[in-house]
């Protein structure tokens, strides 16, 4: 066989495992449901309380907070701790760049770039695990749209900063179990050591910063700049945590399909009669999903928070409800995932099987 036929063939059998793994559901590892638990609690009393002051568009602002709470999750408590207030800086300072770079478009269009790259090499280096730089991408893209449409730039950022701050004061709830007081937690110079930069992470960072500037570059140039971020935050989620090509070209698959069905999902939140309390209580309930599939189902996954992130961003932008968002969320989509799968070519083909992750540090036993 030609050595063209071989890498063909390789491929071939890739995308067929891709497509098999839509019907496959991954075997339980940890239990998901005190972090689904938490995360939805964090997401939902913003809501509630906003709904309750009928100042709804602040809840969905602030609610924002809940995604501080995946980050660390593989820690003991005592750890996660002492890391979650960086993940909610990280936000908030993602949501003031955004709020000061969003009415010039060439710098925001920069700032985006340099907020992926530099968040993509903290996580792949420091070996900080998911989600990865999605979320500070998506803060940052929000809130340069929206002060670009003349929403305040303090009352935005002031919203974010509560949020995660909530998000950290709601990390501190479980520590009345005695249980988790068991584990000696390690200083922050141990849970933060030198970068290591071995041959995986060295890709994933290249990966990021492509997908970073050349996802920017093409929503420039040929779609819309303000929806450039959907685009990066979409390829650097199928970059991922984890190097080698078929997980490229899986999640990337996943990423499409449940983008698809979430922005079904987005479609028809939207044609109900307008009600914060079912709308508080239907967020609530896909980020429960969203977190309790993440590590089964990649594509249901997707389409729970897909309709999710919609509506928090469109409302904080003013596009809640427009049918023309959905049209282009999936272009936007389809553009950063095929970019992020074409950037695993970086990736030198490696032995069969699962690649392995570069995991969070875990705690000796």
């Amino acid at each position: 066989m030609s050595e063209e036929a071989r890498r063909r063939d390789i491929w071939v059998d890739g995308m067929r495992r891709a497509v098999a793994s839509l019907g496959t559901l991954a075997p339980p590892k940890e239990p998901r449901w005190p972090i689904a638990l938490q995360t939805t609690i964090v997401l939902a009393v913003p809501l509630i309380l906003g709904a309750a002051l009928d100042r709804f568009e602040l809840g969905l602002i602030a609610c924002v907070g809940a995604f501080t709470v995946p980050y660390f999750a593989a820690l003991p408590r005592l750890e996660r701790l002492r890391l979650r207030p960086l993940a909610g800086l990280v936000l908030i300072a993602s949501s003031a760049l955004g709020s000061a770079l969003g009415p010039y478009p060439l710098a925001a269009a920069a700032g985006l770039a340099a907020v992926a790259t530099a968040v993509g090499a903290a996580v792949h280096g420091y070996r900080l695990g998911p989600p990865g730089p999605l979320f500070p991408v998506i803060v940052y893209g929000m809130s340069a749209h929206a002060v670009a449409g003349g929403e305040s730039p303090l009352t935005l950022v002031g919203w974010v900063a509560a949020g995660c701050a909530f998000a950290v004061i709601a990390s501190i709830a479980p520590l009345i179990r005695r249980t988790h007081w068991h584990v000696e937690p390690r200083p922050l110079r141990v849970l933060l050591a030198p970068p290591e930069w071995d041959r995986g992470a060295r890709e994933l960072v290249i990966r990021t910063a492509i997908v970073a500037v050349v996802g920017t570059a093409v929503s420039l140039l040929y779609t819309d700049p303000e929806r450039a971020y959907w685009t990066v935050a979409a390829g650097v989620v199928v970059v991922g945590i984890v190097p080698g090509r078929g997980i490229a070209v899986s999640r990337g698959l996943h990423r499409t399909v449940g983008t698809l069905a979430g922005a079904l999902a987005f479609l028809a939140i939207g044609s109900l009669p307008p009600n914060p309390w079912l709308l508080a209580a239907i967020l609530a309930a896909l980020q429960f999903i969203t977190e309790m599939s993440i590590t089964r189902h990649y594509a249901v996954a997707t389409a729970a928070v897909t309709p999710l992130a919609l509506t928090i961003v469109t409302s904080a932008t003013g596009d809640f409800g427009t049918h023309a968002v959905i049209g282009e969320r999936v272009l936007d989509t389809v553009v950063g995932a095929g970019l992020a799968v074409l950037t695993a070519l970086v990736h030198a083909p490696g032995p069969p099987g699962r690649p392995s992750i570069n995991p969070p540090p875990r705690p000796a036993d």
